[in-house]
């Protein structure tokens, strides 16, 4: 069981991410049962498998001491608003790990939707990771994925991933910043 069904909000409609296809990501319309955006798939696919997706919204990021119009609430408070999101999953014939891709879900209601790689190939810390759709149990309230943060501070957002990185006892070289060929291991 994956967790690729993640219903989240634009506005006043009620929207969902789910995967019809193995490769591919849709936007559901919860109201009316149908699907108002999908990304085209290639001849070949993309390759890139959907095990999770998460769209962040305002009680991802705020305490549950905020209340919403309160006098404490400021125009940073109203994001995230549904426009992003993301998907996580593996490439079909890599390694066991999952790696995470943005979503640009800003057009969904003109039926587009737009992934990228903008965070570059990262190894999502996921271990102990439980899918939410596993537990006998549903939720109280929503929860988000413990490998995923977004903030947003003074109007600079920012997403914080937990991810795997390998070490050389010996040396103490990290592989993945050789493999990517980052200088000085900044």
């Amino acid at each position: 069981m994956f967790q690729t069904f993640e219903p989240f909000r634009q506005g006043d409609r009620e929207l969902a991410l789910i995967s019809r296809d193995y490769t591919t990501t849709a936007v559901l319309d919860l109201t009316s049962g149908e699907v108002i955006a999908e990304e085209a798939r290639g001849p070949n696919g993309n390759g890139f498998c959907p095990v999770g997706f998460y769209v962040p919204d305002w009680l991802d990021v705020l305490d549950e001491s905020f209340i919403p119009g309160g006098k404490h609430w400021t125009a940073d408070d109203e994001w995230p608003v549904g426009d992003f999101g993301f998907v996580w999953g593996c490439y079909w014939g890599d390694d066991s790990s999952w790696k995470v891709q943005h979503l640009d879900l800003s057009r969904v209601q003109q039926g587009v939707i737009a992934r990228d790689e903008r965070f570059g190939y990262i190894e999502l810390a996921t271990d102990g990771f439980r899918s939410p759709c596993l537990d006998p149990e549903p939720p109280q309230k929503r929860t988000s994925p413990p490998f995923i943060r977004v903030s947003k501070y003074q109007g600079i957002t920012k997403v914080t991933f937990a991810v795997e990185m390998g070490f050389d006892l010996a040396s103490g070289e990290a592989k993945e910043w050789r493999r990517l060929g980052i200088a000085n291991y900044e």
